[in-house]
């Protein structure tokens, strides 16, 4: 149906600014106080055979994504029903993400602009993109994460007179069950939520390059978080970060570099604003793929801009504040996430290497 494919830089670029998305301003879950750093260091380990098993399938499936996979293992009635599972939840986090987007404007940019406002625009650029093809995708976010990377190098250098050493102790001082806990958090979101690329997984080069794709994406993604987490933390001190909503802004607006450079916080968040968009966008493509594959579409472009709109509507309605939309976050998403990013994809796994093996015994062995 589809017979776009992206390079594996451009993939990468997409996996890095999919993973950094919204937890780059929003921060990932901090319960841990100042030892947050190596609950975080724990999740980017314990995604790395995650992202081996996901990479596992491209293998396993060349030239399929994850709607055809769970069609081919599950039947078609189970792995259509699992497959609508997967439709809702990558429409779901796509309206997340925008709705992250939504409060930042209401709470620091736009203020006195309806929150709707910079979410519809969003939206809609959104729907362009995804209507336009995975390569325009992909070109577009090899560009922005060029531009992000540079601006946040310069953030972090700039932000070096700011720090305080003092912050980082006394480690371990609220114990290890607090930094699991943080663990699980930082694992479901942002790293296991690639789970969502799955779904995209015609438009990779060739056989067996998910590996590099995700594998690379994920760890350059997971230093960029762990750098900016630190430094939001070295900044701020963890009482203060914990009860902030968008500490990566208020943390790059306290640079003052000699009463001359000041109010850089603007270009910050240019970089939140780019890396939502490529998310939701993913998110967006996902589902319209899967609602294709479900429903036996010509093509997924049909439904794009009624599935983007409803993102959008959907994105207003999910939540009644800020403090309900931290609190999902932090609490709730990493029980809810969880199947659709760990369990369903082993038990697909684990169907897939048993047919694979019984379909390798009943070749015949060649005669001499």
């Amino acid at each position: 149906m589809s017979k776009e494919t992206i390079p594996a830089g451009q993939s990468i670029s997409i996996v890095i600014l999919f993973i950094i998305g919204s937890s780059l301003f929003m921060g990932v879950a901090g319960q841990s106080g100042n030892s947050s750093w190596i609950a975080l260091l724990l999740a980017i380990t314990l995604a790395v055979p995650l992202m081996l098993m996901y990479a596992r399938f491209h293998v396993l499936f060349p030239g399929k994504d994850l709607f055809d996979m769970l069609i081919l293992v599950f039947g078609a009635l189970f792995g259509r029903i699992l497959s609508c599972l997967y439709i809702w939840y990558s429409l779901h986090l796509g309206a997340l993400v925008l709705r992250n987007f939504g409060e930042f404007s209401a709470t620091v940019a736009l203020t006195e602009t309806p929150m709707i406002a910079p979410m519809l625009c969003i939206g809609l650029l959104c729907i362009w993109v995804v209507k336009a093809g995975l390569e325009v995708l992909g070109r577009s976010a090899k560009f922005l994460l060029l531009f992000s990377i540079i601006v946040i190098v310069i953030v972090q250098v700039l932000s070096i007179p700011r720090f305080e050493y003092d912050h980082l102790k006394p480690l371990l001082d609220n114990g290890w069950t607090v930094i699991f806990s943080d663990m699980m958090g930082s694992f479901t979101f942002p790293f296991a939520e690639i789970v969502i690329l799955l779904g995209a997984f015609t438009v990779l080069p060739n056989k067996g390059s998910a590996k590099r794709v995700l594998l690379s994406g994920m760890l350059i993604a997971g230093w960029i978080i762990l750098a900016v987490s630190i430094r939001n933390l070295l900044v701020l001190g963890p009482d203060i970060l914990s009860s902030l909503y968008f500490p990566s802004y208020v943390a790059v607006s306290r640079i003052n570099i000699g009463d001359f450079l000041t109010r850089i916080e603007g270009s910050s968040a240019i970089v939140f604003v780019t890396a939502s968009f490529v998310k939701v966008s993913l998110c967006l493509y996902v589902t319209c793929n899967g609602i294709a594959k479900v429903f036996k579409l010509k093509s997924y472009r049909s439904v794009v801009l009624q599935m983007g709109l409803i993102m959008v509507y959907l994105s207003k309605f999910i939540y009644k504040d800020i403090m309900e939309m931290q609190y999902f976050a932090y609490h709730i998403y990493k029980i809810y996430a969880l199947p659709f990013q760990v369990f369903i994809p082993v038990l697909l796994w684990i169907c897939a290497e048993i047919a694979a093996r019984k379909g390798k015994q009943k070749q015949p062995t060649p005669q001499p």
